[in-house]
């Protein structure tokens, strides 16, 4: 009798085989089809961990991006515009690369270099946004503060997870998704709605109900910071950077970093180079699919008007 799909996956060697084909949310509601799926595939967790290694990515960060969904307008933590991003020409000559891809840094489900979330026009040299603190117009963003005994107990979980004791986060190179990246704006949405307070006319900078807490620029003003635990935060506190909760370098270093970001080339770190016709990419791009009289018209005054 011909072996039924349970037989194979109760199979380790089969199981990974399969799995190599499939997406990792595939992988997961395979599991979830039966209870006797669920026993091979899920229940020891440190079976589906091993075999979403292999897993493919599944293509919905570039789905998203050939939608244009709203995250191409780019807006702070107060949810203001700033500008839209530029469309990507390349964008529709575009596919998923689904074998060659690599876990989120956050939830180690495999993204290929298309679908992971990082801005795609290049970097500007004098606007540059690489690093989640760091921006033009000085404004307090993506980081949070905490007092002593908390910074205390963040820094030993914290302890052998990174290479680089301070943070090193940079927009253009984290491989990172797009569930994940959204996952961080509302840490901090939140953050910043619950923990600080932005100066006002009749407050003095650093001091709030109970006493004086830690103050940083934010534009034209300040903003107050409270621990997660409701503490005032000493003026001494290091801020740490709201996606790897990590360190930043003190404040009176943050323009030497920015001069620091500048000077990264923008062709060397995975992001689009600037347009160049005798590039590979230009011969990508899609033909019109109108190729009648109009181009064939010799030209006139007529038609520059």
């Amino acid at each position: 009798m011909a072996p039924i799909l349970l037989d194979l996956i109760s199979q380790y060697p089969v199981l990974t085989a399969l799995a190599s084909y499939l997406s990792t949310v595939d992988l997961l509601h395979l599991g979830m089809t039966c209870r006797d799926y669920q026993a091979f595939i899920l229940s020891p967790t440190q079976v589906f961990e091993a075999l979403r290694r292999d897993c493919l990515c599944d293509g919905h960060g570039l789905r998203r991006r050939l939608d244009l969904d709203s995250r191409y307008k780019r807006s702070n933590y107060r949810g203001i515009i700033r500008e839209d991003e530029e469309l990507e020409v390349k964008l529709f000559a575009t596919r998923c690369d689904e074998a060659g891809a690599l876990p989120c840094l956050g939830c180690g489900i495999n993204v290929c270099e298309e679908c992971r979330e990082y801005p795609r026009p290049p970097a500007r040299p004098l606007y540059n946004d690489r690093r989640p603190h760091l921006n033009w117009n000085g404004l307090s963003e993506n980081v949070f503060c905490l007092c002593a005994p908390c910074d205390t107990k963040l820094e030993v979980q914290l302890r052998g997870r990174f290479l680089n004791e301070l943070c090193d986060c940079d927009r253009y190179r984290r491989w990172i998704c797009l569930k994940c990246v959204r996952e961080e704006e509302t840490w901090a949405w939140d953050y910043y709605n619950q923990y600080t307070i932005r100066e006002v006319d009749d407050v003095m900078p650093g001091h709030m109900i109970g006493g004086d807490t830690k103050f940083m620029r934010d534009g034209e003003t300040h903003v107050l910071f409270h621990c997660t635990c409701d503490a005032l935060v000493p003026m001494d506190a290091r801020p740490r950077c709201s996606w790897c909760k990590r360190k930043h370098r003190p404040e009176s270093e943050w323009d030497t970093e920015m001069r620091e970001i500048q000077a990264i080339p923008t062709d060397d770190d995975g992001t689009y180079p600037f347009y160049d016709i005798h590039a590979v990419y230009a011969e990508s791009y899609p033909s019109l699919a109108y190729d009648g009289p109009i181009y064939q018209a010799p030209l006139t005054d007529d038609n520059n008007r």
